[in-house]
């Protein structure tokens, strides 16, 4: 728990400089309304670096001991370059995203007393639209995906022991790769002017 907690750190002070900076135009910061829904805090800033193209920094995260009995945490952080098809990084915009990622939680498939521990990254494009309110508020609707690839450990929810290790065998991390959404949300959106 203490990597997560210094990786949230890490990524605190980086949103923290990268707000600070002055580049071209406004910095925005953002907070997902629909994933605060479900207690899944997810918060982001963009900056632009044209005047189409864009840069966001994001970060999720979900620290859920017990859901329904299995353990839903996990941490992730995602970079994007987005290109937006007007000027002003506003309307339709598509991107290109590189994420990482720690979690703990019951894998989709597998034994339901069994839990897995471990790191995935992420490669994937996103698709949404920004849409100004006001000269300092915006929505922004957006959905992204793309692969997931995970190394990770499986262990008993009784024992707490690992279960995926045969006994003839030394092997580290089981590894595993999906396509899978793992994107998306209505961002609330304030302009730093």
């Amino acid at each position: 728990m203490k990597t997560v907690k210094g990786s949230m750190l890490l990524a605190g002070v980086l949103l923290l400089w990268l707000g600070n900076q002055s580049l071209q135009g406004q910095t925005e910061l953002k907070f997902n309304a629909a994933s605060a829904l479900i207690l899944i805090p997810n918060v982001g800033i963009e900056v632009p670096i044209s005047n189409r193209f864009s840069f966001q920094l994001d970060l999720s995260g979900s620290f859920w001991d017990s859901f329904d009995g299995k353990p839903l945490q996990f941490t992730q952080a995602f970079g994007e370059v987005r290109y937006y098809g007007k000027d002003g990084i506003e309307g339709f915009f598509f991107g290109g995203n590189v994420g990482f990622g720690m979690f703990t939680l019951t894998k989709y498939g597998y034994d339901e007393d069994v839990y897995q521990s471990g790191r995935n990254y992420y490669i994937g494009a996103s698709i949404g639209y920004k849409k100004s309110l006001s000269e300092r508020w915006a929505l922004e609707l957006f959905v992204g995906g793309g692969t997931s690839q995970a190394t990770y450990r499986a262990y008993s929810q009784e024992t707490r022991m690992r279960v995926d290790i045969p006994l003839d065998e030394d092997r580290n991390f089981n590894k595993s790769g999906e396509w899978i959404p793992y994107r998306g949300g209505l961002m609330l959106v304030y302009r730093l002017l």
